[in-house]
């Protein structure tokens, strides 16, 4: 279960690599653009993934966070892109730190709107907000398409074992 876990967030970390490598190389103003979506723009996105791995990070760690990191985030569209990957490098630490029989503990925390004492296990944690940027990384996509941003690397998990693979 570990390893299937640690891949995982290896995974995320490949998959967002990817997408930041295209945002890279846009025009920077394509990142802001407002678009109709969950959230208005590829710049929001990245910072609710970003807010999201954060998130479950501290909760990993045994912390409750009272408020997102984007909060009072004011740094440019390239520092989102840093953020972002920085945080997912930091999950995956998170993820291969975490000891085998220990992924069955549960960790209790109290969520953002104030519930206090929720109890949930680590390895669904884990799942949980790696299959969250998944959900986002395909918004991401939809994006990329209606600003005609082309062409899209694939974050298909297959895709990524068959590169690991060789």
């Amino acid at each position: 279960m570990k390893q299937m876990l640690v891949e995982y967030a290896r995974y995320n970390l490949w998959a967002n690599s990817r997408l930041i490598s295209l945002f890279r190389t846009i025009d920077n103003t394509l990142i802001s653009q407002p678009i109709v979506n969950s959230f208005p723009s590829i710049r929001e996105t990245l910072l609710h993934i970003w807010d999201a791995e954060s998130l479950w990070i501290e909760r990993l760690n045994g912390h409750s966070p009272t408020s997102f990191p984007s909060k009072h985030f004011e740094g440019s569209n390239s520092d989102v892109l840093d953020i972002v990957l920085k945080t997912s490098e930091a999950f995956l630490q998170v993820v291969i730190e975490q000891a085998a029989p220990n992924l069955r503990d549960k960790r209790t925390f109290t969520t953002l709107t104030g519930n206090q004492n929720h109890i949930q296990c680590i390895r669904d944690m884990i799942h949980h907000c790696m299959n969250h940027s998944t959900f986002h990384r395909g918004q991401l996509v939809m994006m990329c398409r209606q600003l005609n941003i082309a062409p899209i690397p694939s974050t298909d998990f297959i895709v990524y074992m068959r590169e690991m693979q060789g």
